[in-house]
Formats: C-alpha cells, structure tokens, sequence
C-alpha cells in the first residue's frame, strides 16, 4: 500500500479553530491537507495571536480620527500599511497617491517601441515579426517589410510567459511561415478546408 493512503486529512475542528484564529488575527492561512499541517497553522496563528498581533477594536470617536500607528509585530508584505487608507469600516477609502507619483505615472509612455523579432519570405514577399509593448502588455504582430500591405495581430499578453516563451513562439512561426509558404495568421484551418473542399 502506498503512503498516501495513510494521509490523515484536518479534522472539523481544527478547520473551525483555524478560521478562528484567522479572524481574531486578522490573517490568513494556507488551508491544511493534514491533521500535523493544521496543528503546525494552529500553533503558528496561536503565537501570533499572543504576540499582540490582534485588530483592536473601533471606537465610534474613531470613525473621523486618523488612524493610530500600532506596532503589530512581523508585517505582512499583503497586509494595509499604516498612512494607506483614511478612515474605517464602511467610511475607510485608500489614500490618493501623491501629486509627484501621479505626475510620473501620467509621464510614462503607454506605447512602446517597435522591436524587430524576427524576419521570414514567402511567395507573397518579406514580412517582419515585431514586438511592442501597449498599456504594460506584450503584443506580437506580423507585418509587411515594405510597402503597404495587411498587419496580423499574432499574440498578446505574452510578457505572463517570460522571454523563453516568446523565443518559442517565434521559432515556430516563422517555421510555420515556411513550411506553408504563407503568412500562419492568414492560413487559418477553416481556409484550408474551404479550398481543399472546392478542389
């Protein structure tokens, strides 16, 4: 028998005490997949919880007050920073970025350069893969070398795959490029079909 059918998963009320603990914390947990997972978040929620990492509680003359800081312990890098948000409860909005970081961020291009990737010939002529940055995201489109002629949109969002994956892509279509003699993007499967049907 193998040991994961030895696995004892988190009982009931370990789970209860966890979200528990979680609330009174103002934290949060990794949901256990063992009973030893679940004493081990316990214990650790526990600890904080005597370390005086506990939301105090709101008074109503604080409602309009600015916030108190309060050393809380360790600092969670997801946890709200002291001076982030104004008010509380239904009333707490984040504070408005400062002027110079407002200034700055309106500054930045929304556009980014062309950058050649790659180029590839097929009957129809040469044609180049470029790549450009638009509002922080990755586009791949294939163009005309030269001349006026149709722009295909080959991918996007790609800078979530790294730069191992838009070298992949590349390759690849430009692979596709030549063992087709066509533009990839314009030799779609329902095309090929159509002429393979009609011939």
């Amino acid at each position: 028998m193998s040991s994961a059918t030895h696995v004892k998963f988190p009982t009931s009320p370990q789970l209860h005490f966890l979200r528990s603990l979680a609330e009174q914390t103002g934290t949060t947990f990794i949901p256990p997949e063992t009973r030893e997972h679940a004493s081990s978040e316990i214990e650790r929620l526990l600890a904080l919880k005597e370390s005086g990492y506990v939301e105090r509680a709101v008074r109503s003359s604080d409602v309009d007050a600015e916030p108190e800081p309060i050393d809380t312990g360790p600092v969670y890098a997801t946890g709200v920073q002291p001076g982030e948000v104004v008010g509380f409860g239904s009333a707490a909005s984040w504070r408005k970025a400062a002027p110079e970081q407002a200034a700055s961020a309106a500054a930045e291009p929304q556009v980014g350069q062309l950058t050649e990737l790659d180029r590839y010939s097929v009957s129809g002529g040469e044609r180049v893969l470029y790549g450009q940055r638009i509002k922080g995201s990755v586009r791949i489109t294939d163009r005309p070398a030269a001349g006026a002629g149709r722009a295909y949109l080959v991918e996007r969002e790609l800078e979530q795959d790294g730069y191992s994956a838009l070298k992949a892509l590349v390759a690849d279509y430009t692979s596709q490029a030549r063992d087709l003699d066509a533009i990839p993007m314009a030799n779609s499967i329902v095309c090929r079909e159509l002429q393979q049907a009609a011939a």
